[in-house]
Formats: C-alpha cells, structure tokens, sequence
C-alpha cells in the first residue's frame, strides 16, 4: 500500500467524493473488509456496495488483499491501495510540501497518541524516518497467499513479516527514540 496518492484527474475525483463511496474508503483505512462486512455497517445493500467497490477499484481506489470462505461461499477481501489520499484538481502543483505537511501531521498524531499511552518520543524527525523504513518495507509475500485468511491474520502477519525483514538496528533504534514514562 502506498503512503500517500495525490489525485488529480476529475473523474477521479468524482468518484472517491461520492458518499457511499467516501464511507467505504473511510471504514477500510481501518482495516480490510469484505462487500458483506461494509454492506452490514453501512446498512446498504450487498449490491449497492459491490457497485461502489467495482468502481472503487477500476480507479485504483481499492483493491483484493485477500479471500475468505463464510459458510463454503468465497467472498473478497478489499482494501485501499494507499493509506491518504490527497485531493489535487487537474493543475494543481504536486508539492513536496504538501507531501511533508501530511507526513508532520501523521507523525504529530503518533506522537500525541504515544504520549497518551505514556511514552516519550525524543526525537521526531529520527521517529519519521524509522516509520518510513517500517512502512517500505517489501511485504509482497502476502500477494502470494493461495489460501484463504481472514482480515485478522492477514494483519498479524503483516506485522510479522515487518518485523522479520526489520534490521534489528532500526529496530532498536526505534526503541530509543521512544522511551517509557
């Protein structure tokens, strides 16, 4: 998954600012769903959203990260191809800046929610580039599941794979720029 996806052409635009559609990628940067699951929160019909999420994906939006059995019927599992997505109409200059305003107010809320839980972050620029190492690691063994897995262990083995391809290095040095309280 990309970290950020600027979006510039109209018609893309178009779709990804239709309500449905908008509560669709909402609920997926939480996790990766199913048409069943997000028909079920969003109190809509299966068809309904299949038709959202058909259109979702043809325009890059979303994308299969996973299969699941419920009751011998194979249902798709989506989730969105990039983590934000930055609305940009046609024109519009691709700014770096922009790109690194987004990166400080993500690394802002890790901060605050680290210090809620009662961690220090001594170093918030060493911070952002740990996380970036983290977020590009190659995790592409998972595209290469033949078998069905629901959501949760597809997470947890997402984490896992993080960490196996971790420099221990890095790792640790995450650990010093975020200490306990």
């Amino acid at each position: 998954m990309k970290e950020i996806e600027i979006v510039e052409a109209p018609e893309k635009i178009k779709i990804i600012i239709e309500e449905t559609r908008r509560k669709i990628l909402s609920l997926l940067r939480f996790r990766d769903m199913t048409i069943s699951e997000l028909a079920s929160i969003l109190d809509k019909d299966i068809s309904t959203i299949f038709r959202h999420i058909k259109k979702l994906e043809k325009y890059g939006f979303v994308r299969v990260t996973g299969e699941r059995k419920l009751h011998n019927v194979p249902e798709k599992i989506y989730g969105r191809t990039a983590r934000t997505f930055i609305l940009a109409p046609e024109g519009y200059f691709k700014s770096e800046e922009l790109i690194k305003k987004f990166r400080k107010r993500k690394i802002e809320g890790i901060v605050q929610n680290l210090n809620a839980m009662g961690y220090e972050v001594m170093d918030r620029a060493a911070l952002e580039k740990i996380i970036l190492y983290f977020e590009e690691l190659p995790i592409e063994d998972i595209e290469r599941l033949e078998k069905d897995v629901d959501w949760d262990i597809l997470g947890l083995l997402r984490y896992i794979l993080v960490l196996l391809k971790s420099d221990p290095a890095k790792v640790q040095e995450l650990r010093e720029i975020i200490k306990r309280v």
